[in-house]
């Protein structure tokens, strides 16, 4: 589709989550799973990020699911997009002495 399309990258992910309740103490909790990868038109990965996180959920576990999808989504598209500076030959040329 990338190819169809004329895109330059692929961007792919995943999130899950998972929500139960603690067998000890009794209460939902939920944990988020977040996986992404970016490759380039040709196939070649340029960088694969993924990150978790888990909580006590009350009664709300959507809103306990989507707070943890949240705060770590920051630190996923930081490195998605240091990767793709870097990898993408985008980086900053290094300077001759």
């Amino acid at each position: 589709a990338s190819r169809r399309l004329g895109a330059s990258f692929v961007l792919r992910g995943l999130i899950t989550s998972q929500a139960r309740v603690n067998p000890v103490i009794r209460v939902n909790e939920v944990t988020v799973n977040l996986g992404f990868s970016l490759a380039d038109a040709g196939g070649r990965m340029i960088s694969d990020a993924a990150a978790q996180g888990g909580s006590f959920a009350g009664s709300d576990i959507r809103s306990a699911a989507a707070r943890l999808i949240n705060e770590q989504a920051d630190e996923v598209v930081a490195r998605l997009y240091s990767d793709y500076c870097t990898k993408a030959g985008l980086a900053e040329p290094k300077r001759k002495k």
